[in-house]
């Protein structure tokens, strides 16, 4: 399969072929046509035009392309989870969970469009404006530039594209690399419903190209998703825009005290190593108090024996290939250098280059020097220690450069809320993972983890303007 670019609505062909590759199956999936420099310019010459077409879409149309949008998703369903399983080697049960997630997404757009909120203000704040009143109304900010990451090639899509169709952005996205194959068939799908053709871009470029697209001053909004060191790099050419980063973290969790320490090891080794550990909140680093370490540890020993790592399209899989063979070098390498600084291995690994698998590893007594103490993982690892106090805890998870979700088990109302206080997170999720994300919520992290929050309510208030008449 040939899959071209869309720029402004139209299929494009390109010379530059670039194939998309099943990391478990080593199937060509596709091959896909990358950017040339004249496709570069001529996506910045378009975008007046596409903001105007796009801005100028009533409310009731938006609802309606949101509507069917949402009954497209719903029909195929099981051939994008399917897609997802292929493309990305995420297990088919979460790429399921993911499309599940997508419907919600979609459904609190259609919700907010109807309901984005404006405001009528008094103007009699002096005898010269006595007669006066403010009307406020949220306008969007201009065209949408978003590059999405491999991990979620549906839902973090939509959770850029959503807002946009909720806010009138023209919009135009670059998928990543290793999975883009989902994004390119909910483009399709965007044509079909009915979102202007002329407002819709979607296309893959190698980073020097797409490094113009952030630099140009045509895009008003730039909202990105990825690795901090790319993000924050991209961040610095972002003239003049609206700028939203969502980049890694290196989650924690703390386990003070719980009722069920068994539920809790099971969640917390899931929240470890499903899709082998590639999500930004995927736990990282597990703070136990002393008193129940020994326990736990044996209770996520089991637990992490109840995973099976395999072909992500067989239904009991929960984790499966390591995205590229980069990532796969990477985690091996930073492993090496785990285990000559002293790092104790209480889960190893078991390697296989054919599939690039890897299989949970959980480590104690890390350097804070080694690659694993100080960047964010992706890869099917955590790392474990003890605590005595509550403070050593909260200490510990803010010695992180990241800050992007933290999960606390206690029981203790006052604990979770001096959490909520000190913990320098953009979220705290109380008896559960880090790795919980609901998507109405405002997501997003402080620190190295980010700027700007995502969730469609959230991100369509980053996408728009209050703009006053006063009359």
């Amino acid at each position: 399969m040939l899959q071209p670019l869309l720029i402004a609505g139209e299929w494009t062909p390109s010379s530059i072929l670039s194939p998309v590759v099943a990391p478990y199956s080593q199937e060509t999936l596709a091959e896909v046509m990358y950017a040339e420099p004249k496709h570069i310019q001529i996506i910045i010459d378009h975008q007046s035009r596409a903001q105007k077409i796009a801005g100028a879409l009533p409310i009731y149309k938006r609802y309606e392309i949101l509507s069917r949008l949402f009954e497209w998703l719903e029909r195929n369903a099981e051939n994008i989870a399917h897609l997802i399983a292929a493309e990305a080697a995420k297990p088919l049960r979460y790429a399921r969970a993911e499309v599940r997630r997508g419907l919600i997404t979609i459904g609190m757009g259609r919700d907010l469009v109807r309901t984005l909120e404006g405001e009528i203000l008094p103007g009699d704040l002096t005898e010269t404006t006595q007669e006066r009143w403010i009307l406020v109304r949220r306008v969007p900010a201009g065209p949408l530039l978003a590059i999405t990451p491999f991990n979620f090639p549906l839902n973090l899509v939509l959770h850029k594209v959503i807002p946009a169709i909720v806010a009138g952005c023209a919009i135009t996205l670059k998928p990543a690399p290793q999975a883009p194959l989902t994004a390119y068939r909910l483009a399709e799908a965007l044509l079909e419903v009915g979102w202007p053709a002329e407002a819709l871009t979607v296309f893959s470029a190698e980073p020097p190209l797409a490094e113009q697209l952030v630099r140009s001053t045509a895009f008003r909004i730039f909202s990105f998703t990825g690795s901090a060191t790319v993000g924050w790099h991209l961040q610095t050419l972002a003239a003049r825009k609206k700028v939203i980063l969502e980049l890694g973290g290196s989650a924690a969790v703390i386990v003070h005290d719980t009722p069920n320490l068994q539920q809790a090891a099971q969640a917390i080794a899931e929240g470890a190593y499903l899709y082998a550990g590639q999500v930004c909140i995927s736990v990282q680093r597990i703070f136990v108090h002393q008193s129940l370490y020994e326990d736990f540890l044996s209770a996520y020993q089991a637990a992490t024996q109840s995973l099976h790592i395999g072909d992500p399209l067989e239904e009991e899989t929960h984790l499966s290939s390591i995205i590229d063979e980069r990532s796969y070098t990477r985690i091996q390498t930073w492993l090496h250098e785990a285990r000559l600084s002293g790092a104790t291995e209480l889960i190893g690994p078991t390697l296989n280059p054919e599939k690039r698998l890897i299989s949970p590893m959980l480590l104690s007594d890390l350097s804070p020097a080694c690659h694993f103490a100080q960047e964010e993982a992706f890869a099917p690892f955590a790392e474990i220690r003890s605590f005595k106090n509550i403070e050593e805890a909260f200490a510990a998870v803010n010695e992180s450069p990241y800050g992007l979700q933290a999960g606390l088990y206690t029981q203790s109302e006052s604990l979770l809320k001096k959490a909520f206080t000190v913990l320098e997170v953009g979220g705290v999720v109380h008896n559960a993972p880090p790795t919980l994300r609901i998507d109405s919520m405002p997501y997003g992290g402080v620190k190295g983890s980010g700027l700007g929050r995502e969730g469609v309510k959230y991100a369509t208030l980053e996408y728009t303007e209050p703009k006053t008449l006063l009359w």
